[in-house]
């Protein structure tokens, strides 16, 4: 691995990402592409904030394809890292869904409580309902196709 690559991958303060990503402690968003198909799905978070006395995480996603085009469907949560150090359990009322809407880019923020000696990721999963450019598809209703992509954000704890 090159010093470049490594340097990315550092959990560290920062200022936001494309302009509405709120700052604090944490790594880049992580983003997985379509097979074959230009949209992507983008886990952000978690970012850490300490104000007061209180440890506060933002967990979120975003979904975009060339173009705009498109149903999404976007899912958002929160995990916690389970005492094994291998099971991840998503945190009862961390879950958020919006859609199925034609919205370009689709995006979701969230905010909740984290707690010392946890660790935490964030989850983003779209569903995507797209033209599949087959020819004579209207013929026998078969001009969409869905496609699923999910985004896990990296690991890490207050």
């Amino acid at each position: 691995m090159d010093a470049g690559a490594a340097s990315a991958q550092v959990a560290k303060w920062n200022s936001g990402y494309n302009g509405w990503w709120p700052g604090g402690f944490g790594y880049a968003p992580v983003t997985v592409q379509a097979h074959g198909y230009p949209c992507s799905v983008t886990a952000y978070g978690p970012t850490f904030n300490f104000k007061g006395s209180v440890w506060n995480q933002n967990y979120g996603g975003g979904v975009s394809c060339a173009g705009g085009v498109g149903e999404k469907t976007l899912t958002i949560y929160d995990q916690v890292l389970g005492p094994d150090g291998r099971t991840w359990f998503t945190i009862t009322g961390s879950t958020f869904t919006a859609g199925p809407t034609l919205v370009h880019p689709l995006r979701m923020i969230r905010n909740r409580s984290a707690f010392l000696g946890h660790a935490y990721r964030a989850v983003a999963t779209t569903k995507l309902v797209v033209p599949n450019g087959h020819a004579g598809c209207s013929l026998n209703n078969t001009c969409s196709q869905t496609i699923t992509i999910t985004a896990i954000g990296r690991a890490l704890a207050p």
